[in-house]
């Protein structure tokens, strides 16, 4: 089995990154069959000690620094993390590096049988079939048990109660930034999203969060209340301020009730960032009531050296061209808000596809504010908006709109408007960011 071969039997089994229309609960998804297979394995998520992050915006961000610094301190890590931009091998790393494709394959047959045997058997709901999510996590698990990682950073795919990473025994839980995403699923309230994102938080647990709205911050206090857990609040025991912002990096200072750091640098663009490394922070200094110390310059060089491609990644100088993920209103309100801060006399024009399940109306009308124009488009993926529905709300916003069917046309197109001295934001889904990553050659 080749790379290729390996991708085209993983997709062959039900991919609940496309829309599914199932309600978040046990009667569609559930981790017992998850754990039959981890059984069958040898239970390879009892091999390391685990790191979990979820929550709506950063937690890809804040994995990313997290498991930088303890690389940084000479701990042998990995990182799981969803979804990708380019490749599924980004999913896997161990060491900072991705699993090699012929790597990936050849785990992927190996695991072959027991997926085959599970698939025969009846299945008369969605919790008995294997999914690709679960199938790609296993793999991960029995990848870091191979190459004897220590330590893995595992950012939760969906949710957190029924996500199948929440199968580890966390030794720190992270919760970042919750705001309504994925309703459909996950519940139409923060409340109900927040529940969710809480479900990853263990008895006499650590749990660190980032700032969170009175009505999540409210379940999130009322579970560790339940379960015993100590809680670390970002803003409350750890505050940060940004005092630089470039292109590639941003200056924040951390301080509170694990110390301070100043001119700590971060390598990765916008002040929001800022929020994701006082909570890595915060989850690393944690550890220390793990036996774990983490040190300043394991931090400082971990956090500095980051690297988290398709998060307001600068790929052209003139215009400048930036590409980002953002696929909700408040990840597309801190994006463009970052971004006039770094470039605010350059006339800007979005290239923007969104997925069809998320608020395109909201979303449009937020980056579209203060552009020069917006060039509708679309990924190549099945969630994919059709780029006229984009167009119409940034007609209906009162920007200058056109569509274009594919993404290189919608580049093309955007330099034009743009012109020397613009800037270029592409942007609006993960799905789309990855694209451009590969148009420009660069998937970090």
């Amino acid at each position: 089995m080749n790379y290729q071969q390996a991708v085209e039997y993983l997709m062959s089994f039900v991919d609940l990154e496309k829309p599914s229309g199932l309600k978040y609960r046990e009667s569609h998804y559930s981790l017992d069959h998850f754990r039959g297979l981890l059984a069958q394995l040898g239970n390879p998520q009892n091999s390391f000690q685990a790191i979990l992050v979820a929550g709506t915006k950063g937690k890809g961000s804040t994995a990313a620094l997290i498991e930088s610094a303890l690389r940084a301190q000479g701990i042998k890590t990995g990182r799981y993390t969803s979804p990708h931009l380019t490749s599924f091998c980004e999913r896997i790393q161990v060491g900072g590096r991705d699993i090699l494709e012929r790597d990936f394959a050849q785990r992927l047959e190996w695991l072959q049988p027991f997926l085959e045997q599970r698939r025969g058997r009846p299945a008369p709901s969605m919790a008995q079939n294997a999914t690709v999510f679960e199938i790609l996590t296993a793999l991960a698990f029995l990848y870091f048990q191979e190459t004897a990682v220590e330590w893995a950073v595992l950012e939760a795919g969906l949710g957190g109660r029924l996500d199948c990473t929440n199968v580890v025994g966390p030794r720190v839980s992270v919760i970042t930034s919750i705001s309504l995403d994925h309703t459909e699923v996950l519940g139409d309230t923060i409340v109900k999203i927040a529940a969710e994102k809480a479900g990853i938080i263990r008895q006499d647990g650590l749990v660190v969060t980032a700032p969170q709205g009175s009505e999540a911050l409210k379940v999130i206090l009322k579970r560790c209340r339940d379960l015993n857990a100590r809680l670390f609040q970002v803003g409350r025991d750890v505050g940060f301020r940004v005092t630089e912002q470039a292109p590639g990096h941003i200056l924040t200072d951390l301080a509170g009730t694990f110390g301070q750091l100043t001119n700590l640098r971060i390598g990765l663009a916008g002040d929001f960032q800022a929020e994701n490394a006082a909570a890595a922070f915060a989850a690393l200094r944690c550890l220390q009531y793990r036996n774990l110390a983490i040190t300043d310059a394991a931090i400082r060089a971990g956090f500095g050296d980051v690297r988290w491609p398709g998060r307001m990644q600068q790929v052209g100088a003139d215009p400048v061209v930036i590409i980002d993920g953002a696929h909700n209103d408040y990840s597309a309100l801190r994006l463009r808000q970052a971004v006039e801060a770094l470039h605010p006399q350059r006339p800007r024009v979005v290239v923007l596809g969104i997925s069809a399940n998320k608020d395109i109306a909201g979303i449009t009308a937020t980056l579209a504010s203060g552009a020069r124009a917006v060039v509708a488009t679309r990924a190549r993926h099945s969630r994919a908006a059709d780029p006229a529905a984009i167009r119409a709300a940034a007609e209906k916003a009162g920007v200058a709109a056109l569509a274009v069917d594919d993404l290189a046309g919608a580049v093309g197109k955007a330099r034009e408007l743009a012109g020397p001295g613009g800037l270029i934001l592409i942007t609006g889904s993960l799905f789309l960011a990855g694209e451009a990553l590969d148009l420009y050659g660069d998937s970090g």
